[in-house]
């Protein structure tokens, strides 16, 4: 049964079984090394690895002036925006109703003073 090896840039940890190694929060760069390897590797170039990796990213959409490039079409807008925007509104009135209130009640409280 192979020991795996990590690195996590200060300090090395193991053996690790495989078992062990899915608890271990592997990323596709962390280093690690197991007897047969002549230096250390990428867990992300570890083919027995790639059942416990989480999955990769897609790398950021960069718009090339050259080539076939073509920016995607913008996200919709979101549905629950409008809903969003009325509940606000009604909070800032409701809000303003009762400091109104409150105002009010100051008043009358400080005549009767």
């Amino acid at each position: 049964m192979k020991k795996y090896y990590l690195y996590n840039g200060a300090r090395q940890y193991g053996p690790f079984s495989f078992a062990e190694l899915k608890h271990q929060h592997l990323l596709r760069d962390t280093p690690v090394w197991y007897e047969g390897l002549n230096e250390w590797k990428l867990a992300g170039s570890v083919e027995e690895l790639q059942g416990i990796l989480p999955p990769a990213c897609p790398p950021p959409f960069i718009v090339s002036n050259t080539g076939n490039g073509a920016a995607p079409s913008p996200l919709p807008p979101r549905a629950s925006s409008k809903i969003n925007t009325r509940f606000h509104n009604q909070v800032v009135f409701l809000a303003s109703l009762i400091v109104l209130f409150l105002l009010i009640l100051a008043m009358v409280v400080m005549s009767r003073w």
